[in-house]
């Protein structure tokens, strides 16, 4: 074989996923996959200022391209499936009326159901339907246990993503979720009050599926950069001419996938409704999950069951000292570039160490404050910090701010086939309530350590 077939075929580029893989996908995750090919082809490109020399790098840059060429066909045929839906089931909403004025749907179809919401799937599944159609939920002499599997695709973490962009605080009258109202018991206004914080973190997060409970990864470990000038040896014996030896080891590393779940405990009645019971799946006990969860990827502390968050990694470290906080995240942002090689995304601060900065003043050293240090109270716009988006979360840790390349230092893993479960813990059985678990698979990585740095001793 001639040297350029042999080139041709080692260098045969192709995909980085098969067509059976891409088909399994729902529309999250071919989102999060097709930014992921081109954060990690572009960190290629910044390498060259022109034409890639090395053909590895080609080859995978090549490869990355074909695989978002796969994925953008999946999303078109996804995003026509869900026109198709949206249009039939308007067609059933205007003309499926029957005479008594009750609408009559259908949603038996498989594919359709991927696109519903985990508990959309859970009223409409045949085992809810089958106790509800006799009565099961109006007594308390059964004992009603049953489970309901997600359709294949359905991810907890996805859908939640989705639901954080949909949910609004909750007062008498209002909606939980888009189509899924609460019905409560004549509520006075200001009796029901949910008190949560926002879900931001997880919207810089790369996530990825995955279908064992262990990933294998690959860590690098040391790397020494020796490379320097060398002049031509003088002598055929001793040191001279010789070149210089850098360090480079990695690790092998197995991260687990862990258990993240919790229960509510709710009534027949509840269990009878629904539309309720949709609404507190959707917003609830997803929400529940992604406060938690969001947590665990900031400041987990790896041990027992628990994420090795980014914090707890061995991560760059900024202390204050005797700059402001705005001077000192901007030097954590250099660590990042210097010392990472990594391209800082965003940074995320407690709202009360933002407050802090935000409203720093001009001339606070002498006593003669002047304008807002951030810009006035009327400038509209998102946050920004060094032209970097700020993300304000309460899964931070107060006096410590966070700034790194949340694209490529890390990535969450989701075990998908989420499952809602109904059951009874302990007396519950005689006392007409149930239990409503919901719980999800995941695994956390951070790739590389030095992408990140926390900036200690924020006030």
């Amino acid at each position: 074989m001639s040297n350029n077939g042999t080139a041709e075929s080692v260098y045969r580029a192709e995909p980085f996923f098969t067509k059976d893989q891409v088909a399994g996908m729902v529309m999250p995750e071919i989102m999060a996959n097709i930014k992921d090919q081109y954060d990690r082809s572009d960190e290629i490109e910044r390498k060259y200022d022109g034409i890639i020399t090395d053909p590895e790098d080609e080859h995978e840059v090549k490869r990355r391209l074909l695989t978002v060429d796969l994925l953008m066909d999946q999303q078109t045929r996804l995003q026509e499936a869900l026109d198709r839906k949206g249009r039939i089931r308007g067609g059933i909403e205007q003309y499926g009326q029957s005479s008594n004025g009750y609408h009559r749907q259908s949603f038996e179809d498989p594919m359709a159901s991927q696109f519903l919401s985990p508990g959309d799937q859970f009223v409409r599944s045949n085992e809810y339907k089958r106790m509800k159609g006799g009565g099961l939920f109006n007594t308390n002499l059964h004992r009603n246990e049953f489970s309901v599997q997600m359709t294949q695709g359905t991810s907890l973490i996805g859908w939640s993503k989705l639901l954080q962009k949909t949910l609004v605080s909750v007062g008498s009258g209002q909606q939980l979720f888009s189509g899924s109202p609460f019905v409560p018991n004549d509520l006075q206004p200001g009796v029901l009050s949910i008190l949560q914080r926002e879900i931001n973190v997880l919207d810089l997060i790369p996530t990825l599926t995955t279908e064992s409970d262990v990933i294998e990864w690959v860590q690098e470990t040391t790397f020494t950069n020796n490379a320097a000038m060398v002049a031509e040896a003088t002598a055929t014996t001793g040191t001279t001419g010789t070149k210089p030896e850098s360090a480079l080891s990695y690790a092998a590393q197995t991260t687990p996938v862990r258990t993240l779940a919790h229960w509510i405990p709710v009534t027949n009645k509840m269990l009878g409704d629904a539309p309720q019971i949709r609404g507190i799946i959707n917003s609830r006990l997803l929400l529940g999950l992604q406060l938690a969860l969001e947590t665990q990827i900031v400041s987990g502390d790896g041990t027992g069951e628990n994420f090795l968050g980014i914090l707890n990694n061995n991560i760059n470290v900024q202390a204050l000292g005797t700059d402001n906080v705005l001077d000192a995240i901007f030097k954590g942002r250099t660590l990042v570039r210097v010392t990472g090689k990594a391209r800082p995304s965003a940074v995320v601060m407690h709202p009360n160490n933002w407050q802090s900065a935000r409203l720093a003043r001009e001339n606070s050293a002498t006593g003669t404050l002047g304008g807002y240090l951030m810009g006035p109270p009327s400038m509209v716009g998102a946050n920004t910090l060094w032209g970097l988006p700020v993300v304000e979360s309460e899964a931070m840790p107060a006096g410590t701010a966070l700034v790194g390349d949340f694209s490529m230092g890390c990535t969450l893993f989701d075990r998908e086939q989420a499952v809602v479960r109904i059951g009874f813990v302990n007396d519950q059985f005689i006392r007409n309530i149930q239990t409503l678990l919901a719980e999800l698979r995941a695994a956390f990585i951070v790739w590389r350590p030095t992408a990140f740095s926390k900036v200690t001793g924020v006030p």
